[in-house]
């Protein structure tokens, strides 16, 4: 009798304590600084541990601590995506998340870009995944270096009873022109800076095309 009164304040309470959470993820000093593509760059956290998955609806801010920031560079905002991988106790599939939106948070923490429907998936790991695959130049607005704070999603998590034990944060870099550069507003460059040094290179390697163009002619 008082297992199941127990269970059932369990399955009462979760959502009223999940509903709305941020979760912070630390990034380790050594991981302060760029990372070029391709490979993924996965950061942690343990403030959903503990929760038991009983379908609640959840508004999650995933959010850098530290106040560090991510400076996205993405020349190919189609092979970027962020994600959230839940960790349970589960031996096999924990089951899928709902239906799930969300967006990037800006450096100050506003809604960046458009938000987009989430993909969804688990795993025979005991995991489950939610993110975002979906960029374009047109829901980053027209940029091609952001400074982000985290990410949010609007999520529904499954209602299978198994419980959270790890919660990670991971930024998929699929292309060798995109990376990511970790730090505090005042480790990272200004942005005009950065805006200045990609077009010296691009001079520089427009420069270095021609100069290869003269001499394929003189050679002919």
């Amino acid at each position: 009798m008082w297992r199941c009164i127990v269970l059932f304040g369990i399955l009462f309470a979760s959502p009223l304590i999940a509903r709305c959470d941020t979760v912070q993820f630390t990034v380790d000093p050594s991981s302060i600084g760029n990372h070029l593509g391709p490979g993924n760059i996965d950061l942690f956290s343990s403030s959903l541990d503990g929760i038991v998955l009983a379908g609640q609806s959840l508004s999650l801010d995933l959010v850098l601590g530290n106040e560090v920031l991510a400076r996205l560079f993405l020349s190919d905002p189609g092979a970027f995506g962020i994600e959230l991988i839940v960790h349970t106790n589960a031996i096999g599939f924990p089951g899928f998340a709902g239906p799930t939106t969300g967006f990037l948070l800006s450096a100050n923490g506003n809604e960046f870009g458009e938000s987009q429907n989430a993909g969804r998936a688990d795993g025979s790991d005991g995991t489950f995944d939610i993110g975002l695959v979906s960029f374009t130049s047109g829901n980053l607005e027209g940029a091609n270096v952001v400074d982000v704070s985290g990410v949010q999603f609007d999520t529904t998590f499954p209602a299978t009873g198994f419980i959270v034990t790890d919660a990670q944060l991971r930024f998929t870099l699929n292309s060798a022109s995109d990376s990511v550069e970790f730090g505090t507003t005042q480790q990272l460059p200004e942005t005009s800076t950065v805006g200045l040094t990609l077009l010296g290179i691009l001079l520089v390697s427009l420069m270095a095309w021609r100069k290869g163009l003269r001499s394929s002619s003189r050679t002919d």
